[in-house]
């Protein structure tokens, strides 16, 4: 199968193409180019930002592909541009979504499944307390994430199929989120749980989700389909850490600090995943249609801290620059505590 490769150059994306050119598929990668992964002679490339819409739709004229894999699509325009660009030379379209795109679904004491997604904001009072505060970033990713989706179910060209990744965390993320926890565990000082991290989060193996496009490739049943892709079973924060903490070997030392009293420190603490309430999704679909069978949290965490033990950090986790000032704060609350309840 001849395959296009929008982005592909970094975490799950690079996965993705190691595991398409492992099941013999030729890969062509569209990307400026910045990153070249080890697989950099097996593939095609063509150079190009997908912004510039004209050198893009010029580049991609003419070219056949059994199937599109957009890993960037951050709007609308990203997938009417694409498939105007690849109008009759490709066979299906499968596009990364996010979870974000159920930001205004709700109930949130329950899973959620794909059919809760919204493609509007309606108004929504959950949004003021879940996650709290909601980033504005995060409304307008979501917005553009949902026209990207929107613009794809419309269209009558190409099979589809959406891929909607929770919290994905795994080898080579570079969004320093495992690396957060990771540089803090080893260095052997205090590391601050924000409310004791007892919020449950439902992770997502990043070579899991890799391995779910190609399922979704080699199934029928996923055409016109979207899919959530998150582990079977959530874990709450400070579990999962301690587990790292056990696959790294290290003894965590583990503070558990007020939101409130977090919020009113002289620097931004950068801890990931802080939330009030439990977002959960029923991942049932994507095992019905897809095979879909997530890797045990246990396992893949063993392999998240072997990857960080193993490899070179060009730079600090996000927020290091501030570490004596989180252990600053750590022995501030402790005293405070202490004279409390002197």
């Amino acid at each position: 199968m001849k395959i296009l490769m929008i982005g592909g150059t970094s975490f799950f994306g690079k996965g993705i193409v190691e595991l398409a050119l492992e099941a013999g598929h030729e890969v062509t990668i569209f990307s400026r180019g910045n990153a070249r992964p080890a697989f950099w002679d097996r593939v095609e490339h063509i150079n190009g930002d997908r912004n510039d819409t004209a050198d893009f739709s010029a580049k991609l004229a003419g070219k056949q592909f059994d199937a599109v894999i957009d890993n960037i699509a951050f709007n609308g325009e990203h997938v009417t541009t694409t498939l105007a660009a690849l109008r009759g030379n490709v066979g299906r379209y499968i596009l990364t979504s996010t979870t974000a795109v159920y930001i205004s679904a709700g109930p949130f004491d329950q899973p959620l499944t794909e059919a809760d997604a919204r493609y509007e904001l309606p108004a929504n009072p959950q949004l003021a307390s879940f996650p709290k505060p909601t980033p504005a970033g995060m409304i307008g990713y979501a917005t553009g994430k949902r026209a990207a989706e929107k613009a794809l179910i419309e269209q009558q060209q190409v099979a589809y199929t959406i891929i909607r990744p929770h919290i994905v965390v795994g080898p080579g993320d570079n969004s320093g989120r495992l690396q957060f926890f990771c540089q803090r565990l080893q260095d052997g000082k205090p590391l601050i749980m924000t409310n004791g991290g007892v919020q449950s989060l439902q992770f997502v193996y990043s070579r899991d989700l890799a391995q779910s496009y190609l399922l979704a490739l080699n199934s029928e049943r996923a055409m016109n389909q979207a899919y959530t892709l998150a582990g079977d079973k959530t874990c709450r924060l400070v579990e999962w850490v301690e587990l790292l903490a056990q696959r790294l070997g290290v003894e965590p030392s583990l503070i558990s600090i007020p939101g409130d009293v977090i919020a009113s420190a002289p620097f931004q603490y950068a801890e990931n995943w802080v939330m009030k309430g439990t977002l959960t999704f029923d991942v049932s679909k994507a095992g019905r249609d897809l095979g879909f069978q997530p890797t045990p949290i246990e396992a893949w965490t063993k392999v998240c801290a072997q990857w960080y033990r193993e490899a070179e950090h060009a730079a600090d986790s996000p927020g290091y620059a501030d570490r004596a000032q989180e252990v600053e704060l750590v022995n501030r609350y402790q005293n405070l505590v202490a004279d409390l309840v002197a």
